[in-house]
């Protein structure tokens, strides 16, 4: 049985075993990981010794060809599969994700030192770096300073020996495929949802149909333009090859028959052998070296990962990626393309179902990598014996084909996709299945508590002798305290729970507004009020505070299409004029952004729903914590959470208290500091902040489980 076969087989054996088990095999992940270290182990070194051995077989008079001629060929090449590949995600269907949300950060300072990534002033640092494309113009630069050299063969003879030893390294990795592939398949389909599964049909579908279209159109018309042989003839010449490759699944396997077509075609063009043999037989072995259009459309992939994971790529990001990845892909995709993840910050899991979903497009991998041979066989021998024909009629009919065929694909795809992609759930769906942690205590919600005790001398007597302890809440503050249904979730109403439990008492939850918070914590109303509040210095007037137990990340919440206008640097000279910025219930930030933006217009509100459910929009953004913020997001999908680039503002949260209450204060500072000291509130933040809680949810189905029933 042939490897492919195999490969086939343990791909479907993980897909039944992952159906059959569910999450009961999701630890096959690490066997997986296993597999995907031991891929990427030789990858640099055969980076290094087959780019030497490759430039250093040439002569000078063919190298100072191939870089000036074949170049210019090769860049078209890339330039037009560049415009494919960053046109595809035109056909991405535009889903609002449904996961729970997490808090953004701060983005971190990214100090890109592109001289130590392009310039390999230590090739070792470089190597122990995976700084890929330092390692390429090393390896090339050698290559080529071989030629030159006078007594070269038995340098390269070498660079042929660790060549095949390192092929027989991978030779052997590769038999363990199959049980990598299984593995992998096996946790992806295990743990994968079915709306997860429908959304990854996005990428193999399109995937298909560029490679498809690039078969049948694209590189064929484009050597027909340059060349003048009639389209016709260029597929009939190389349809064999083509097929051979996909069938196989391996393009090394075409290449004699490559050379042989690219001869016999040139020859029935009028094209001398002496001036064609020579030049077909360097450029097919050499062009190994380079990225072809199979390892290109890896860069898809990475679009995809980035709209799966609702991860978004600016336009600066976009250009890296081309630039970046198109040199990483000079090595094994197996390390290129967890380069690419890092470098758009996209969960590096992804890269496990790139695996998995390269067993179903590998074929068309092979069949596109050696029509990147072909092309660039046949157009390079043409350019370096003068006979292109560069026609402007022929090159334009064939830019507005192309360009029509592309768009009309794109349209098709996002047609298709609009249909058939399932939706994911709806998000107040996923609030509800939030899984809440068990009350700690009993807990009443009461709207209206009024005094209903008198109050001692000691307001930690008085909650103790009552049997209860009132807590006030606001009932859209997720995630710091939010109702639904019959229940006060979040950060702040867990907190509350383990409060009441350490005092022994009761929990009364009561939603309350900043205007009067004062009054009904002097008045016994309210105990204490445990919602995320900012303790800022104007709202100490009202009420006193403890110690802070959180720092709370200050950004701005802005509409969707105004999100770039806030990301970007407008300029020294931009002043704020036609800005409107709501803040809640405090005027502590107001001289602050009048000093950063003079001229904008500040706007209070009694509290952040108001920015979202008035009719007319109060302001053009709201000052908010980036918590806060990334919740309100999360239930209003037409905003985005803004963080500042260059200040970054952290605000204390605490808990607001009545007045002259110093012995209840004492507590609760105590309280805080042994919550904070036993990891209470780092576990509760990264549940409820940090998107913890969307990631428990129920096992996913499995026949063991929901058919048999043989497990609960």
């Amino acid at each position: 049985m042939g490897l492919s076969s195999r490969i086939l087989i343990g791909l479907l054996a993980g897909i039944t075993t992952g159906l059959f088990f569910g999450e009961l095999v999701a630890d096959l992940k690490l066997v997986g990981d296993v597999f995907v270290k031991l891929l990427q182990m030789t990858v640099l070194p055969y980076i290094v010794v087959s780019l030497i051995a490759g430039f250093g077989r040439m002569s000078l008079p063919q190298a100072k060809a191939l870089a000036l001629r074949g170049s210019a060929i090769l860049a078209v090449i890339w330039g037009i599969a560049l415009a494919l590949i960053f046109t595809a995600p035109l056909a991405f269907p535009e889903l609002q994700q449904s996961s729970f949300f997490a808090s953004p950060d701060y983005p971190e300072a990214q100090d890109q030192d592109l001289i130590s990534q392009y310039v390999p002033a230590n090739i070792f640092y470089s190597l122990s770096n995976d700084l890929i494309p330092a390692v390429v113009l090393f390896s090339i630069l050698m290559g080529v300073a071989l030629i030159s050299v006078k007594d070269r063969e038995p340098v390269l003879a070498v660079f042929d020996s660790l060549t095949e030893a390192i092929g027989r390294i991978n030779a052997l990795i590769v038999q363990l495929t199959p049980i990598g592939i299984f593995a992998i398949a096996a946790a992806a389909a295990g743990t994968m949802t079915i709306e997860e599964l429908g959304r990854v049909q996005v990428y193999l579908v399109t995937y298909i149909a560029i490679a498809l279209l690039v078969t049948f159109w694209i590189f064929p018309g484009l050597v027909a333009a340059l060349s003048g042989i009639p389209y016709r003839e260029v597929l009939d010449t190389f349809k064999d090859a083509l097929l051979t490759a996909f069938a196989t699944s391996n393009q090394f396997v075409v290449l004699p028959l490559i050379a042989e077509n690219c001869k016999a075609l040139l020859a029935r063009q009028g094209v001398p052998e002496k001036e064609t043999g020579a030049t077909i037989d360097v450029i097919v072995p050499v062009s190994f070296n380079f990225p072809s259009l199979g390892k290109m459309l890896v860069i898809l992939f990475v679009l995809f990962a980035a709209w799966f994971t609702d991860t978004e790529v600016s336009a600066a990001s976009k250009l890296a990626l081309a630039s970046n990845g198109l040199m990483s892909l000079f090595g094994s995709i197996n390390i290129a393309v967890p380069y690419m993840l890092d470098k758009l910050r996209v969960p590096i899991d992804m890269f496990q179902l790139f695996l998995v979903t390269g067993v179903a497009v590998g074929r068309f991998g092979a069949m596109l990598a050696a029509l990147h041979i072909i092309v660039l066989s046949v157009l390079g021998t043409l350019a370096m014996c003068g006979r292109l024909q560069l026609k402007p009629a022929n090159i334009l009919r064939y830019a507005v084909i192309s360009i029509a065929a592309t768009l009309a694909l794109m349209l098709s795809l996002r047609t298709y996709f609009t249909v058939f992609v399932p939706e994911p759930p709806p998000r107040s769906k996923t609030l509800q299945q939030v899984q809440v942690p068990p009350q700690l205590v009993e807990t009443e919600l009461n709207n209206d508590p009024g005094r209903g005790f008198q109050l001692l001398s000691n307001r930690l007597d008085t909650i103790v002798e009552r049997g209860s302890l009132r807590v006030g809440y606001r009932p859209q503050n997720l995630p710091c305290t939010y109702r639904v249904d019959d229940q006060v979730i979040g950060f702040d109403a867990d907190m509350a729970q383990h409060l009441a439990r350490d005092l022994g008492v009761t929990l009364a939850l009561s939603p309350f507004e900043f205007d009067d918070l004062g009054e009904r914590l002097d008045s016994g109303e309210l105990d204490i009020a445990m919602s995320c509040i900012a303790s800022l210095p104007d709202r100490h007037l009202q009420a006193a505070y403890s110690e802070a137990y959180l720092e709370l990340k200050l950004a701005l919440v802005v509409p969707d299409y105004m999100r770039r206008d806030f990301n970007e640097d407008r300029g020294d000279n931009f002043d704020g004029k036609g800005l409107r910025i709501a803040l809640v219930s405090s005027h502590y930030f107001e001289p602050m952004l009048k000093e950063v933006l003079p001229n904008v217009e500040l706007v209070e509100l009694p509290s952040a729903e108001a920015f979202f459910t008035e009719p007319r929009p109060a302001a053009d953004a709201l000052l908010l914590s980036a918590e806060e913020g990334a919740a309100y997001a999360f239930r209003h999908p037409d905003y985005h959470v803004v963080l500042p680039a260059q200040q970054r503002i952290k605000i204390p949260a605490a808990y607001a208290l009545p007045n002259d209450e110093a012995a209840w204060k004492d507590f609760v500072d105590h309280w805080i500091d042994l919550k904070t000291a036993d990891g209470t509130v780092a576990r509760k933040y990264e549940y409820w902040m940090q998107g913890g809680a969307g990631k428990v949810r129920q096992p996913r189905w499995s026949i063991l489980r929901d058919v048999l029933g043989w497990v609960e």
